[in-house]
């Protein structure tokens, strides 16, 4: 398991509440537009947690055109 900063806790802790609320929202008949909100921006707070957090850029085709030329 990976151990994250408290920043990634606290997005992390976001995501999962906004998508709980997003499920509670379906389950509870709100209208798309009222429930749809919640639980995308939870998902997707909850996967960038995830992501590397490198400061460093990986571009894997640059040299491959750079030698190109």
């Amino acid at each position: 398991m990976r151990k994250f900063n408290i920043t990634q806790k606290v997005i992390l802790g976001m995501g999962i509440v906004g998508t709980i609320i997003g499920f509670y929202g379906k389950w509870n008949g709100w209208a798309y537009n009222d429930y749809f909100v919640f639980f995308y921006t939870g998902i997707t707070m909850t996967w960038i947690v995830f992501l590397p957090s490198n400061k460093s850029c990986c571009f894997p085709f640059w040299k491959k055109k750079a030698q190109k030329q």
